[in-house]
């Protein structure tokens, strides 16, 4: 014989299911309000970064600089938080976006001045050399090795000039180590305080490299050993008779001191 519920068994469940629907409801409405004041916070103009300003620029036009970086500002996250917004603004893709787009900042820096100010702070790159291709097109070349702009006529004038292989660097980008650039530019300034200056330096296969002086000699050298090749150089300089110096002109065609101690020239 089957047992029936207890009328009161049916009524505790109905009140369980409406005490149910009750919170699921009140749930909701809490949920929308707290989406609501999250999109409303979001979206106040107060916490907008409306002001740019930038430090540290001296050969960009500064309001290049804003047009880059109101750009990247621009949209919004998930349609409805704004990029712009001071405290979910992108830094790190603004950076990233300024350093591309603006080869000659060596660093960007950011910061907020207050909630509706964002300060953009830049370093420049300062020229050290110039880097030219086959195609004899010249760059700047800075102490890091990174090529970060075409060059002026009167940059060969300024700087030491170093003939590379193949086309036009991408610019920003390093197109030889920092650690070798500074080794030979230090060799090239004590080749000129012996009163050789140097005009051009070509880099050749692995590490051989040509030093064209301005009386146009043609030192051929390899290796890193700088300090080495120039004793050795000053060496065969002191030998009486054996080149002529008239006027700071070196009475030779070419020097060769790739092969340590045996030494090949040829005598104009």
């Amino acid at each position: 014989m089957s047992r029936r519920k207890p009328l009161r068994s049916r009524r505790l469940a109905r009140k369980e299911r409406r005490k149910k629907f009750r919170n699921i409801f009140l749930f909701s409405l809490l949920g929308i309000g707290i989406v609501s004041w999250t999109v409303y916070g979001f979206s106040r103009p107060n916490f907008r970064i409306a002001r740019i300003e930038v430090a540290g620029f001296n050969r960009v036009n500064d309001a290049l600089i804003r047009n880059a970086v109101k750009q990247a500002l621009a949209g919004s996250y998930l349609g409805f938080i704004p990029k712009s917004h001071a405290l979910l603004y992108p830094q790190s893709e603004l950076r990233a976006t300024l350093l591309r787009d603006f080869p000659i900042f060596a660093s960007v820096s950011l910061s907020l001045r207050n909630l509706s100010t964002l300060r953009v702070s830049v370093r420049e790159r300062e020229a050290e050399a110039l880097w030219c291709t086959a195609g004899k097109e010249c760059f700047l070349l800075d102490s890091a090795g990174v090529a970060f702009a075409p060059a002026g006529e009167s940059a060969g004038k300024m700087y030491y000039r170093f003939d590379g292989k193949g086309g036009a660097p991408d610019l920003g980008k390093h197109v030889i180590e920092a650690g070798r650039l500074g080794a030979l530019l230090r060799f090239l300034k004590k080749l000129e305080h012996e009163g050789l200056a140097a005009r051009v330096v070509s880099l050749k296969e692995q590490d051989e490299f040509e030093v064209l002086l301005q009386s146009g000699t043609r030192l051929l050298l390899r290796g890193e050993n700088y300090d080495s090749t120039l004793i050795t150089l000053q060496t065969l300089l002191e030998q009486d008779g054996l080149f002529s110096r008239k006027d700071g002109a070196l009475g030779a065609a070419y020097i060769d001191l790739r092969y340590g101690n045996k030494i090949y020239f040829k005598p104009k």
